[in-house]
């Protein structure tokens, strides 16, 4: 959803402003003043131009609300996804250090998503605290918490009694999966 720009040595994008004071970035597609892409409503975008975010959605300044982690802190979505150039599909081009390992473009490691990694793969900011763990992540992509998220935890809580000490009884399956007590899987 973010525009392609060149960054400062801080790692925050150079945006650009037209003559008529709109925002774009560095091939020209109009962005938001934090760097997301917008379509002609302001709404975010990807780089497909299929809506991600309604303009109703965004703060009042335009730009994305902060998310939240499963411990209800809440974190910028720019602070934990690393700088990479892209494809002309919008797709990042990581860089690779010499033990393998994936690299934005000031040598911080990063998932395949581009997201910042400590050496355990657990999603971090760019001051090295943990945001989510990697076990929390799906195909390496964070969970999407906003403000606005819906959500109710008896909806996805499995059946399961609690020991003595708050701690769900579930059955280990062996290689870290669990199920509760009606056989559905949990974590």
């Amino acid at each position: 959803m973010r525009g392609e720009f060149d960054y400062d040595r801080n790692g925050n994008p150079m945006i650009k402003k037209t003559k008529t004071g709109e925002y774009v970035d560095k091939r020209g597609h109009r962005v938001s003043a934090r760097g997301y892409k917008l379509d002609k409503d302001d709404n975010v975008v990807d780089h497909q131009g299929r809506v991600k975010f309604d303009k109703t959605h965004l703060e009042q300044d335009g730009d994305l609300p902060k998310f939240y982690n499963y411990n209800g802190r809440r974190f910028d979505i720019t602070d934990i996804v690393g700088v990479v150039d892209k494809d002309e599909n919008g797709q990042i081009i990581p860089l690779t250090d010499k033990n393998g390992n994936l690299t934005d473009n000031y040598g911080r490691r990063i998932n395949s998503k581009g997201y910042l990694i400590d050496d355990f793969g657990n999603v971090i900011d760019k001051d090295g605290r943990q945001i989510f763990e990697k076990k929390h992540l799906y195909e390496d992509e964070v969970p999407k918490i906003l403000p606005f998220t819906k959500f109710n935890v008896k909806n996805v809580l499995g059946d399961f009694e609690m020991d003595p000490l708050g701690n769900p009884i579930l059955e280990n399956v062996g290689e870290g999966n669990f199920k509760d007590r009606v056989g559905q899987r949990v974590n």
